[in-house]
């Protein structure tokens, strides 16, 4: 791990080096520049440079803002700062292993507790559904002793009329039988 870090502090120092002296070097030519264009611009030493430079001025004040962005830009991080970097991802990433095992166990625990009602739960529907089977037989059975009186009342008003029916035609025959002698 020392190793590592060691063959990484030394990539990223050759590296900022060459990148430091490149973006110092377009930071002096860029100030430079700017100085030039302030000692035109109040003519100091009546040296005529505002004349001078009205020529190249196209040219000059573009190279001079590309110079200092550069310059900004190309600025290399110190190991300080990547150091410190390093070490807030490490934070973040402990935290992060922390937060995962913290949820993990809540989510278990949860679970194990869901468990335990979950179990409830189910005796308690079982229970309810025996109870509502019992209802439903019970109702089936009323049902059937319903039916059956009503076939039996159905057959007892059949008979009645079947009888009413005979005695009717029989009073009727009779009483033809009467009126014809």
């Amino acid at each position: 791990m020392a190793a590592q870090k060691s063959e990484k502090t030394k990539a990223q120092n050759g590296k900022g080096g060459l990148m430091g002296l490149v973006a110092k070097l377009l930071g002096v030519v860029a100030i430079s520049l700017g100085t030039l264009f302030f000692a035109a611009m109040f003519d100091i030493g009546h040296a005529g440079l505002i004349h001078t430079l009205a020529g190249p001025a196209a040219i000059l004040v573009p190279l001079f803002a590309v110079l200092s962005i550069g310059a900004m830009f190309l600025t290399p991080k110190s190991t300080a700062d990547l150091d410190e970097q390093e070490a807030q991802i490490a934070a973040l990433s402990e935290f992060q292993s922390k937060m995962k095992s913290q949820i993990l166990t809540l989510q278990n625990q949860m679970d194990s507790m869901n468990g335990q009602d979950v179990e409830a739960l189910r005796a308690r529907n079982k229970e309810l559904q025996e109870e509502l089977d019992a209802i439903h037989q019970a109702e089936r059975e009323k049902m059937d002793v319903e039916v059956d009186a009503l076939r039996q009342r159905n057959e007892e008003l059949e008979a009645q009329i079947k009888q009413w029916a005979l005695d009717t035609v029989t009073k009727n025959i009779s009483g033809d039988a009467a009126k014809a002698a």
